[in-house]
């Protein structure tokens, strides 16, 4: 009876370790995939020797091109990595400004935490300005923003970007450099870039018909007055020229009518010569909102559908 009872007792202290719950440490989110890795993030880092970013990083100040006369920080570019293992998808930020002021590190911040927020790279972009001093004019700005992009494509990896995920943003003026280097590929191609590995375009609150544009000085400063050229610089004229790009289109877009009748035009004609564009309302935001509000946590207009398209395009 006796070693019935001791038997009976080692059975159930068996039963009891066989049940026993897992440790929480298994039960936590896995790391942030990148592309780079066909397993698991952090098994591709430790089998290929890279290290993992425990913490976003940045900015990293790089330049991309030396042009004469220019000051170095005017052919720059900031990186601001998010914590992840492998490489990430990369979202370039072109600044506004009427071609003339801005820098890559205005209103930084809330966009870096957006971007980490999607498990992307923030690029953000400097190029040479039209000043009454510079000498600088069209297409001097597109060429500066193309040469970018190619810096990404071929040194990216390098620096924990992946290059064949890669999306232009762009207010303003800087909506219009990015929606002419991804519509006139020869920019993108002279300066040594793969057009075909620019994945989507977000341009924000700009017209893309410069040459049917009112009279502007703004305009006429950085790109002269030959309609030619003007022409030339518009990217509806070069989609009318070439096809639709390669790239797929978010266009946001606010005020007047005659400025949501540009965008849409241009939408529908990205999308009728057998391209991919779409349109989203910002009403009733500011010119100046429009990028302010971009990454905002209480921003239901803008942010929304620009994280979606980003997220599809990568």
């Amino acid at each position: 009876m006796k070693k019935s009872l001791l038997l009976m007792a080692a059975l159930l202290l068996v039963g009891c370790t066989a049940t026993k719950p897992e440790s929480s440490s298994t039960a936590s989110p896995p790391p942030i995939t990148r592309s780079s890795s066909t397993s698991s993030p952090t098994t591709s880092a430790e089998a290929s020797g890279e290290s993992c970013r425990e913490k976003a990083s940045g900015p990293k100040t790089m330049s991309y091109a030396e042009r004469s006369g220019a000051e170095q920080n005017l052919t720059s570019l900031d990186v601001y990595l998010p914590p992840g293992c492998g490489l990430a998808p990369v979202l370039m930020w072109v600044h506004g400004g009427g071609w003339r002021r801005g820098d890559k590190s205005n209103g930084m911040k809330q966009k870096v935490a957006w971007a980490e927020s999607l498990g992307a790279a923030l690029v953000s972009v400097n190029y040479r300005l039209t000043t009454s001093d510079s000498g600088v004019q069209w297409p001097d700005h597109g060429q500066d923003v193309a040469a970018a992009v190619a810096w990404v494509q071929q040194n990216g990896p390098a620096e924990g970007l992946d290059p064949t995920k890669l999306t232009l943003i762009g207010h303003s003026a800087g909506a219009h450099l990015v929606a002419i280097v991804a519509t006139d590929q020869a920019l993108l191609t002279t300066a040594g870039a793969d057009p075909a590995k620019v994945s989507c375009v977000v341009a924000l609150d700009f017209s893309f018909d410069l040459a049917s544009a009112p009279a502007d000085k703004m305009i006429d400063d950085a790109f002269g007055t030959d309609p030619q050229v003007i022409a030339s610089a518009s990217p509806n004229v070069q989609i009318e020229r070439n096809g639709a790009p390669s790239a797929r289109f978010l266009i946001a877009t606010r005020g007047g009518r005659g400025r949501v009748a540009d965008a849409q035009a241009f939408v529908d004609l990205v999308n009728t010569s057998g391209g991919s564009a779409e349109l989203v309302d910002a009403s009733p935001y500011t010119h100046n909102q429009v990028s302010t509000q971009l990454g905002a946590a209480d921003d239901t207009l803008v942010t929304p559908a620009v994280s979606e398209f980003v997220q599809s395009c990568n």
